[in-house]
């Protein structure tokens, strides 16, 4: 219990040492938006996971999630907290902060409606758990890949919002480098584990943007 509130601490100890060094990208919209985005994911994969029964390509798996992690995580709170990449801010427009907001809003619904369509079958890596079925209703009845498209939408609004050519888009180019790399295998993955189900769905379904017709 007191491991999922540390976060919460640290986005409070950041918050203040921003505005007490009156840090120049200092965004309270940027920081309301980061602990949305933590409090979903803890919120709905909170229960106890499925065994996994399958795991593929462990530790390149795991690079990319502590890549991502540093891009999306630690380099923006430590630019908020701290003078060095000071060198780097801008000043954000007002329609890049609403193109920002925008932006946020669409990826924190994308990404609360995958987690709660997908439910145990979530993982951060590419693996298969036990009894794992094919997920088609929902936002996946839409697309296939709706987790990407939300993080995708995250990683935009971080970009617009926290105006620093470093930390701001660091997120966006490490994500997309994660998704180029995983997107494949992990659809050959669901093709040999389910077969005709899989390529049906495939077949009718997009992968980052929703179909908008039955």
């Amino acid at each position: 219990m007191v491991g999922k509130f540390t976060p919460y601490a640290i986005l409070a100890i950041v918050t203040a040492l921003a505005f007490w060094r009156d840090a120049p990208y200092a965004s309270l919209p940027f920081l309301a938006f980061m602990t949305s985005w933590y409090t979903i994911r803890i919120w709905l994969t909170d229960s106890t996971p499925l065994d996994v029964s399958e795991e593929r390509d462990a530790t390149r798996e795991r690079l990319l999630a502590a890549a991502v992690g540093f891009g999306m995580i630690i380099l923006p709170l430590f630019a908020l907290a701290t003078p060095v990449l000071d060198f780097a801010a801008y000043s954000a427009t007002s329609a890049q902060s609403v193109l920002g907001g925008v932006c946020a809003l669409a990826g924190l619904f994308v990404f609360f409606r995958s987690h709660a369509d997908l439910g145990s079958f979530w993982s951060a890596h590419l693996e298969l758990r036990e009894g794992h079925a094919l997920v088609t209703t929902g936002i996946y009845s839409r697309m296939r890949h709706p987790m990407y498209t939300a993080i995708f939408l995250i990683t935009i609004a971080q970009a617009l919002l926290l105006a620093n050519w470093v930390a701001g888009p660091a997120g966006l180019v490490i994500f997309a480098l994660l998704y180029v790399v995983r997107v494949g295998p992990e659809e050959r993955m669901m093709a040999e584990r389910f077969g005709a189900e899989w390529e049906g769905y495939a077949s009718r379904t997009p992968r980052l943007l929703p179909r908008l017709r039955d």
